[in-house]
């Protein structure tokens, strides 16, 4: 997109010095706030004259059509502005269960993560689902308790469930002023770190008022306690407390900063996003308290060829001549007629220019950079350059997917690409017209470019297509996506639960296969057993066990190669990807001492076929489900037809409490078949007043089926 194409767009010179860069992801279950909340930073921070809201479909970060039509977000979104002296990379993640993979994704390449909170519910699933992804990255990060100003919203509350669900200790550095009851509306927070309170104008300029009496009781104890959990952690203002002194400002806040860089605390802010209160305080955290680039461990190198890690990367910034770059999404824009390509990345080392040359790795070729882009949800503005630390957009790469690592011509370093879960829920797709099948393969390969989550493979036996992902939803959006930006509307299956394949036991199998392959006599001989590994789903091992014959290092590595092909794409029971298996070679040879060549090859992967159905019929393999935690709210007069619906769907009831006075909360697991359009029944159940959300619990054998 030129800059000329949009409003928002402007050039650019380049990036800001890595010290004065935070990359922050907004993050928490779906509804919490978080685009508005973002819509608001961006008004604050003076990106946009107005804040979009999400029911209105105006938000700018839900820029897709789909995302307004839904009033979710479904796709990550960025934008860059300017507080204080720091400029902020923001990204807005989804939060439906359904996008999980594209929160990790971003998780991967940012150093800092805002969890945002409803006050009136705490914490809720899937924000704890997104917490584990910000443990795994070991994010310094922030609590923003949103909806202060509803009715039943109890920001101590929320303090506690974070405690309790995420296992961390939160410190409450903000309290509001109001709200949590329709008599008295929210008009402001108390900072109290400062002490001091403040509040939002509609205009957005922040405004320091007193506190009121009626808080000023409970906002010393608050402040109190905030003094003597940081004395705890820092020693100089252990030292001052110890003296009978005051903490000064400056010294609380370096010791809030390096507690929370540090991941033994997380802050906790409170306001109302779409009122502004308390977002600007909540600027001044990002600011002042989560790590730039320079503050994080330099991430993991591996070695290309072999895989192994290699020692981290120097803590001196490298010249524009030895740039290293993660490319984590692939997005791509529609403009005058042309779809155009651009690949997000987090520059590591290095800077990026305009007709620069990067190396990838893993397709092996060249990739000439045509523009340097800032993002700003749909809309850019082109750069000269972008230094280290930063996240932009590439124009112009051909070759270049999510994962890839770029760098300087023939390096043999790659960074950890991020990882793709096995998809849960499938359809068969056939084009509406002969015309249109190449289209829509065309199509389909696109969208699972964009997203590595979503799979798409045709059967040439049928002329089908069978799509992949994460969840309904997941496969409604791409299905839509594909009618509205592809103009292909195919013929659509019912969705079908993806199964994989593990093994009960230690069972062995061996296979055989002697032939004739132009001319020439191959044979091959394949032994193997297959062993259970403790976690269900867990990806394919192999290992080798003195094979016997002819076997040479080459013979083993086409074998292993093949092996774990074969395994990832067709079990041996009825076809689907084996997992939680590992698979010792104790076999692999022929009895002809010919090189390892293709006729060789297919010999040894059609023994090898052979050998896994060998020891699938001793009855060691079993097909295996995804399952799913749920969480339903519903009032108390449905809840027992809920429960009844529920086991009558194979549920494992964990647990029903009471909320407030009228309400039951009923969590357990089910096979996620059973709950494919269980929305529309919970709907007709409990006529629209009970809600339910969802979050994955691996896969387990199958049941009632």
């Amino acid at each position: 997109m030129d800059v000329s194409d949009h409003p928002a767009g402007h050039a650019g010179h380049g990036s800001a010095p890595a010290r004065e860069l935070r990359n922050v992801g907004i993050c928490a279950h779906i509804d919490a706030g978080k685009t508005t909340l973002t819509e608001r930073v961006l008004h604050l921070c003076g990106r946009e004259p107005r804040v979009g809201r999400v029911d209105e479909g105006t938000s700018v970060m839900d820029w897709m059509a789909e995302e307004r039509e839904r009033g979710i977000t479904i796709t990550a979104a960025a934008a860059r502005v300017r507080w204080a002296e720091c400029e902020i990379n923001l990204v807005d993640t989804p939060g439906h269960v359904d996008f999980t993979v594209e929160v990790e994704r971003c998780m991967r390449v940012l150093d800092g993560a805002i969890v945002v909170v409803d006050a009136t519910r705490g914490v809720e699933p899937q924000t704890e689902t997104v917490w584990r992804q910000v443990e795994r990255r070991g994010l310094p990060a922030l609590a923003f308790v949103n909806k202060c100003e509803r009715p039943g919203a109890d920001v101590l509350a929320c303090a506690a469930s974070i405690g309790e669900k995420l296992g961390v200790r939160p410190l409450v550095v903000a309290y509001p002023i109001g709200g949590g009851d329709e008599d008295v509306p929210l008009s402001g927070v108390v900072d109290l770190v400062r002490g001091v309170a403040q509040r939002v104008e509609p205009g957005g300029q922040r405004v320091q008022v007193p506190i009121p009496e009626a808080i000023e009781d409970e906002v010393g104890v608050l402040r109190a306690e905030l003094v003597d959990a940081l004395a705890d952690l820092d020693d100089e203002v252990f030292g001052v407390v110890c003296a009978g002194g005051e903490p000064t400002v400056g010294q609380l806040t370096a010791a809030l900063r390096a507690a929370t860089r540090e991941r033994r605390v997380v802050p906790l802010f409170c306001g109302a996003a779409l009122r502004g209160h308390g977002v600007p305080l909540l600027l001044d955290g990002i600011a002042n308290l989560l790590p730039s680039p320079q503050d994080r461990p330099a991430p993991e190198l591996f070695d290309a060829r072999s895989g192994k890690v290699l020692p981290p990367l120097p803590s001196e910034v490298a010249g524009v001549d030895d740039p290293l770059l993660l490319v984590f999404k692939v997005h791509s824009q529609q403009r005058r007629g042309e779809r155009l390509d651009l690949a997000v990345a987090r520059i590591y080392r290095g800077a990026v220019r305009p007709g620069m040359k990067l190396w990838n790795g893993r397709s092996g070729r060249l990739e000439e950079v045509g523009a340097v882009l800032r993002i700003h949800a749909d809309a850019v503005d082109e750069l000269e350059y972008a230094g280290p630390g930063d996240v932009v957009a590439l124009r112009g790469l051909v070759s270049t997917g999510c994962g890839d690592t770029l760098a300087s011509e023939g390096a043999l370093h790659r960074l950890e690409p991020p990882r793709t879960p096995n998809a849960v829920v499938a359809v068969l797709l056939e084009p509406s017209r002969d015309e249109e099948r190449e289209a829509l393969g065309a199509a389909l390969q696109r969208l699972v470019r964009e997203d590595p989550s979503l799979r798409a493979q045709e059967d040439p036996g049928t002329g089908q297509w069978g799509l992949e992902g994460m969840g309904e939803l997941h496969l409604e959006v791409a299905l839509a996506r594909l009618k509205a930006e592809f103009q292909i509307e195919p013929r659509v299956g019912a969705p079908q639960v993806a199964q994989l394949e593990s093994v009960r036991g230690t069972h062995s199998g061996s296979g055989e296969v002697d032939r004739s392959l132009g001319g020439e006599r191959v044979d091959a001989v394949v032994g193997l057993r297959l062993e259970p590994v403790e976690t269900w789903a867990a990806p394919v091992e192999v290992g080798a066990e003195g094979p016997g014959g002819h076997a040479s290092g080459e013979v083993l590595a086409a074998v292993t190669s093949a092996l774990v092909a074969e395994a990832a794409t067709a079990g041996p029971l009825a076809g689907h990807p084996l997992c939680g298996v590992r698979i010792v070679i104790v076999q692999a040879n022929s009895s002809t001492e010919h090189a390892v060549d293709a006729a060789w090859g297919q010999a040894a992967v059609a023994a090898l076929r052979a050998a896994l159905r060998s020891a699938a019929a001793a009855g060691g393999v079993e097909p295996l489900e995804p399952w799913m935690s749920f969480v339903v709210d519903a009032p108390a007069d449905v809840a027992g037809g809920v429960i009844g619906d529920l086991n009558s769907r194979h549920a494992v009831m964990e647990e029903v409490q009471s909320t407030g006075t009228m309400g039951r909360q009923i969590t357990g697991i089910a096979p996620l078949r059973e709950l494919i359009g269980y929305s529309t029944s919970l709907r007709s159940l409990s006529k629209g007043r009970a809600t339910f959300s969802l979050r994955p619990a691996g896969f387990r054998p199958s049941v009632g089926a």
